[in-house]
C-alpha cells in the first residue's frame, strides 16, 4: 500500500537503530582519545592555583605581621597538604592532585610540619617550597628573607 507514492512505513526520514548505534560507539571512541588531553592543562591549572593561594596566605601573614607590630606566622601540614595562619580559623589546602613536595625553611628541611615566621619590619624567614602534581609538574614558591614577599616561579 502507498499513500501519495511513498510506502508509509519505510521512508519515515529518520535513523535505523543500527545508524545510530554506530554513530554513538564512534562518538564514544573519540571521547575515548580526546579526554586525556585535557588532564594535563587541568592539572597545571590546579598547580598554578595551589602555589598562588600559598602566596596569598603567605603575603597575608607579612601585611599582618607588618600592620600590627608583631609577628606573624604560616604554618604548613605537609602530610595533609594543609596550611593556616596561627591564631585564624581558616585551613586551607592544597588543590586535589598536589602536594608539598619538598619544605626548606631558614636552610633546614621539613619533614612533617613547618612554619614560616614573618617580622614586623616586613622581613620573613628564608623559604622554598616545592610543590607537585601527581603527573609530574612542578612548581617553587619562595619567600625572600630580606623582603618577606612571596613569589611562585619554576
Amino acid at each position: 500500500m502507498t499513500v501519495g507514492g511513498r510506502h508509509p512505513l519505510r521512508d519515515r526520514g529518520g535513523f535505523t537503530l543500527l545508524e545510530l548505534v554506530a554513530v554513538l560507539f564512534l562518538a564514544g571512541i573519540l571521547v575515548a582519545l580526546v579526554a586525556p588531553s585535557f588532564e594535563a592543562p587541568l592539572e597545571s591549572a590546579r598547580l598554578r592555583a595551589g602555589a598562588a593561594e600559598l602566596c596569598g596566605t603567605l603575603s597575608r601573614a607579612r601585611t599582618l605581621a607588618a600592620s600590627g607590630a608583631r609577628g606573624h606566622a604560616v604554618a604548613l601540614d605537609l602530610e595533609k597538604g594543609a596550611y593556616r595562619i596561627p591564631g585564624e580559623d581558616r585551613v586551607r589546602s592544597l588543590p586535589e592532585g598536589v602536594r608539598f613536595e619538598t619544605v626548606r625553611v631558614a636552610g633546614a628541611a621539613a619533614e612533617r610540619e613547618a612554619t614560616i615566621r614573618f617580622y614586623p619590619d616586613g622581613a620573613g624567614e628564608e623559604a622554598e617550597i616545592a610543590l607537585a602534581s601527581h603527573g609530574g609538574g612542578r612548581l617553587r614558591v619562595t619567600v625572600d628573607p630580606l623582603t618577606g614577599l612571596a613569589e611562585a616561579g619554576t
